[in-house]
């Protein structure tokens, strides 16, 4: 009894100590633990995450569509009536007499080649109509010593109207080389270049001392006397150009002073490079201040078609095949609006569909936005 009470006590006092040595440091690691928890749960409730800040966007409030806007256009004043003039004989280029800017005369010298090859041939014509009339003169003093050997009968006819055939033989031969000297002076009067009309040097395409070649542009005169605005347009404006038949131009420097003009001429085609139409607009009453190559405006009224809204380029924003603005609603969000574009410029656009009077547009960045996304007026005022 006493052996087993013994192994009893034994055993308890050996597995008790055992068990709260290794319990006790379990229960501290998970309370410390929960501490930590709580305090980090704690930190983070006492500072909530900010609102994302209105992103700020310049917008442009939308004016009543209008009809019957104008059209202007960057034109330039040139000379209804221009020539380039050329040598007819190539050459080196021996003398030129005027300059851009010079006014000249009908007849006056403006450049020469190299006559020396000219002149030669002239002097080889020259030779050839003194052969030729030299040979005229012994065929008829033969003819004539032939009759009157025919009339005393000392040869016959027919040695006769030999020599009567050599008078004509003579006679064309010299009359060849009579248009032979001619053709050589006129080569001759080619070499030099003269004013076709009274005008202004416009522009100079050869240097003293290059070589240019018959037909080569050389200078070119125009008249100043009758005036033109000469500007391109895109072709889908060219039936509005054709309909407007009066038309308006004005100085950059005076834009409010305006000048009537009319359009004359409309190109049948478009140039190979720009896909634009040239319009020539003359101009019956110039004013004495307007000079050749000035740049002027031309405005060309619209009197029909639907009503138009003009925006800045940077407003529009493609939505798929479809143009769209962004608008800025009351409670400063944002709406993509699909629009209609009945034209475009070179930094406007002009919207006939889609858009409502006092709606404000976003004019600058339009494709870093989202529907819905909060916005800030730049100019502080509330849409």
């Amino acid at each position: 009894m006493y052996t087993h009470f013994a192994t009893e006590r034994l055993n308890a006092m050996n597995i008790a100590p055992s068990r709260t040595r290794y319990r006790a440091p379990v229960r501290h690691f998970f309370a410390g633990f929960v501490v930590v928890a709580a305090a980090l749960l704690a930190a983070c409730g006492k500072e909530p995450v900010a609102a994302a800040e209105p992103r700020p966007v310049r917008t442009t409030l939308v004016a009543a569509a209008s009809l019957g806007q104008a059209t202007t256009y960057t034109a330039e004043i040139r000379s209804r009536y221009e020539t380039d003039l050329s040598f007819q004989v190539g050459g080196k280029l021996v003398s030129r007499s005027v300059d851009v800017g010079a006014t000249v005369r009908r007849g006056d010298v403006l450049a020469r080649v190299d006559q020396t090859d000219p002149s030669l041939g002239v002097d080889a014509a020259r030779s050839a109509v003194n052969a030729a009339t030299a040979e005229l003169e012994r065929a008829r003093s033969e003819e004539a010593r032939y009759r009157d050997l025919l009339e005393r009968g000392l040869t016959t006819r027919a040695a006769y109207l030999t020599q009567q055939t050599s008078v004509k033989t003579s006679q064309s031969r010299l009359e060849q080389a009579t248009a032979d000297l001619r053709l050589s002076q006129q080569k001759l009067g080619y070499a030099t270049l003269r004013a076709d009309q009274d005008g202004v040097v416009t522009e100079v395409l050869a240097e003293v001392g290059s070589v240019v070649a018959p037909g080569q542009r050389v200078i070119s005169i125009a008249r100043p006397s009758e005036l033109e605005a000469v500007f391109d347009v895109p072709d889908i404006r060219i039936d509005e150009i054709r309909g407007a038949s009066a038309v308006q131009f004005a100085f950059l420097t005076s834009p409010g002073t305006r000048y009537p003009a009319r359009v004359r001429e409309v190109s049948p085609s478009a140039d190979p490079m720009t896909r634009t139409y040239r319009v020539k607009t003359s101009i019956p009453n110039a004013p004495a201040s307007l000079r050749l190559g000035m740049t002027v405006t031309v405005t060309v009224p619209r009197t029909s078609g639907q009503a138009t809204i003009p925006l800045p380029a940077t407003a529009l924003f493609q939505k798929g095949h479809d143009a769209a603005v962004w608008i800025v609603k009351g409670d400063q969000t944002l709406e993509l609006r699909p629009v209609t574009v009945d034209r475009y410029e070179s930094d406007r656009v002009f919207v006939t569909a889609g858009l409502n009077h006092g709606d404000r547009v976003v004019t600058a960045g339009v494709h870093r936005l989202s529907s819905g996304e909060k916005v800030r007026l730049l100019d502080g005022k509330q849409p």
